[in-house]
């Protein structure tokens, strides 16, 4: 028995010791930080897993700093030791912190927030956390554009009549086409519609791939991928190649597929850690994803990312 307990004392002892030793190095390189060193975050602080918590904890300090370039690193540690933790409790953590920023004085910061969340799978957010960040939209607040995004993300229904309401309160332009997109995320009717029929007299072409398709497939919403499909399918040559040595129109189908098919629950192409496609011959991978679909008219979404 005795032998058991030393044996405990001198776990706790080491983890003790390991935990004071990532809080030393975080002092540390927050110090340097405040002394003007642009030096990137030790790799060692965010691959560590089995001191996450305490971390955590231990930014919260500096989250509060009057600096803002202080909390702006403290708020970034927090983000990457929490979005890829295995642990669910961590990356709630992280996540509340990242709430938290959402109503700091930088508003440079609270952008930062608003991406930092939409990095977390939306399962991850407790009805608690959904719900603080439902009730900070407003129609008066800047980003609204890429804040009532975040909100349509939520899986929660109880977004959409705040949703509805700032909509209203916005004549047209971007910002509104921003609401009506979170608005087609949460499954509304009305504004599925909207957006699609925006689409109908919008240009296909290499703006419209790069700038547009990004927040059609954020929607994840049947109606709307119905219309990539009609892309995807399309033989018409409406895209530049990206190979500056040929000077060549190509199917924009092949630019669209990095977009579309990662959101697709199933799909035949593979993505890399770095959300990539694994693709070689782009070709043969635009008739394999039309096959696909072909062979798959019901498939389901992604819904647990951004």
């Amino acid at each position: 028995m005795k032998t058991f307990f030393t044996s405990i004392l001198f776990i706790f002892t080491i983890q003790l010791s390991s935990a004071q030793n990532v809080i030393q190095e975080l002092q540390d390189y927050i110090q340097s930080v405040r002394e003007g060193s642009f030096a990137p975050v030790p790799q060692s602080l965010l691959s560590e897993t089995e001191q996450a918590e305490e971390l955590l904890n231990a930014l919260k300090t500096y989250q509060a700093d009057s600096n803002s370039v202080i909390r702006t690193r403290a708020y970034n540690i927090g983000k990457r030791l929490g979005q890829g933790h295995p642990v669910q409790a961590i990356r709630q953590q992280a996540i509340n912190q990242q709430i938290k920023a959402l109503a700091d004085a930088d508003i440079g910061l609270r952008v930062k927030a608003i991406n930092a969340l939409t990095g977390f799978k939306n399962t991850d957010f407790t009805s608690n956390q959904e719900q603080r960040i439902i009730n900070g939209l407003n129609a008066a607040m800047p980003h609204l554009e890429k804040y009532a995004m975040l909100v349509g993300y939520m899986n929660n229904d109880a977004a959409i009549a705040p949703l509805k309401q700032v909509e209203q309160q916005i004549s047209s332009g971007w910002t509104k086409f921003n609401i009506q997109l979170a608005l087609a995320r949460r499954g509304d009717k009305q504004a599925t519609t909207a957006v699609l029929n925006k689409m109908k007299t919008a240009t296909i072409n290499d703006d419209f791939i790069y700038d547009l398709s990004p927040l059609l497939v954020y929607t994840r919403n049947k109606e709307v991928f119905k219309f990539l499909e009609d892309i995807i399918f399309s033989e018409e040559a409406n895209c530049n190649s990206a190979n500056p040595n040929r000077s060549v129109d190509i199917l924009c189908g092949y630019r669209l597929l990095e977009y579309m098919a990662p959101a697709i629950e199933g799909s035949p192409l593979t993505v890399d850690e770095y959300g990539e496609l694994e693709v070689t011959n782009y070709e043969q991978a635009l008739q394999d994803f039309r096959d696909w679909l072909l062979q798959n008219p019901n498939y389901s979404l992604v819904e647990n990312t951004y």
